[in-house]
């Protein structure tokens, strides 16, 4: 796993991040994995390329708040991958 680049460990640890199944914002999963916003979203948007998440977008038009907010899921291809990686992808 050390031959890993920075930014796929970061995809790593928002993966195990999503794996309690539960739907997360990227503020919550930038706090989880001590990782900037817009890096989380970055990631993700890529997770989602690769169909292992899910996002869901809220208008400011749907939300009580009146600002647009995204959730984020993981998917069953998502928890396959980490289930793949095992104790192997250990990170430091």
């Amino acid at each position: 796993m050390e031959d890993l680049l920075v930014s796929d460990r970061k995809k790593i640890e928002i993966l195990r991040a999503l794996s309690d199944r539960k739907v997360h914002t990227y503020y919550n999963l930038s706090k989880i994995t001590g990782t900037n916003f817009n890096t989380v979203k970055k990631n993700c948007k890529f997770l989602e390329l690769l169909n292992f998440v899910e996002i869901l977008k809220i208008s400011k038009e749907e939300s009580a708040s009146e600002v647009a907010s995204y959730r984020v899921r993981i998917t069953e291809k998502g928890l396959k991958f980490l289930e793949k990686l095992g104790t192997s992808a250990t990170l430091p």
